[in-house]
């Protein structure tokens, strides 16, 4: 199962999950993040909501974190 198929799985079979946890982990990524975001700009909460990368590593992040309900 491929990144895109795991993340359509959980957002169908488990999307309050997946809701809280992209929440706490965008929260927690953008914590850990001092000045600069991930793509080298200034970080800030509304640069962040934009950011492609920034929000692809949520993602991978969120799906690493809920990997076990999916069984993979």
């Amino acid at each position: 199962m491929n990144a895109k198929e795991k993340k359509e799985t959980l957002k169908d079979n488990h999307l309050s999950e997946w809701l809280k946890t992209r929440r706490s982990t965008e929260d927690e990524l953008s914590q850990k993040q001092s000045m600069f975001c991930v793509c080298g700009k200034i970080a800030s909460g509304f640069h962040e909501k934009g950011c492609t990368k920034f929000n692809l590593l949520v993602e991978k992040e969120t799906m690493k974190k809920l990997e076990h309900l999916i069984g993979a």
